[in-house]
């Protein structure tokens, strides 16, 4: 079973700012609310069903802090 790629990012606010940046480069992203964790803060990320690696670095480079990454599992 593979899991679905999320962003972890510190805010919820980063994380609407992150899926608008990405709509605009052509890459669909999502808002997540992940189950608040230490690695994951207050708990928001983006799914982005491809380009992932992309994603971040495109994040990364417009100053959006990035957390971590992980996979979530998908329900079948």
């Amino acid at each position: 079973m593979m899991g679905k790629p999320v962003i972890l990012l510190s805010s919820v606010t980063y994380a609407m700012k992150g899926r608008d940046l990405l709509l605009r480069q052509g890459l669909r992203a999502y808002v997540e609310r992940i189950p608040p964790s230490n690695t994951s803060g207050c708990g928001y990320g983006l799914y982005v069903p491809r380009g992932a690696e992309e994603a971040q670095r495109i994040l990364s480079e417009n100053g959006i802090k990035i957390l971590g990454r992980l996979e979530q599992e998908t329900a079948l």
